[in-house]
């Protein structure tokens, strides 16, 4: 397993006895469109959501959690603004 955004290897979540060590966050997300769902409550709008159509799981290390740009790449796919898999998918430019 390995980061999304920095490749760096990931590690599962270590347990002691009285403490944990947490090495990775797992975002769930993936392609999808957007849905409603009536509400059972009269006079009240449909709640509008993101329905995933093609789940996938991005893992996130400790490290790049912390920096702001990747908190705003998260936020921003999780609300449906930009998609991580999208990134995911567009081809690397090389490097001169």
């Amino acid at each position: 397993m390995q980061c999304f955004h920095c490749g760096r290897e990931v590690h599962e979540t270590r347990h002691w006895q009285k403490s944990y060590k947490i090495d990775y966050y797992r975002t769930h997300t993936g392609t999808g469109q957007w849905d409603y769902i009536e509400s059972s409550k009269e006079n009240t709008p449909p709640i509008r959501y993101l329905k995933l159509t093609d789940p996938v799981n991005i893992l996130t290390c400790v490290q790049c959690y912390q920096r702001p740009e990747i908190k705003q790449k998260l936020d921003d796919d999780f609300r449906g603004i930009a998609s991580l898999v999208a990134e995911m998918r567009e081809p690397k430019q090389p490097h001169y």
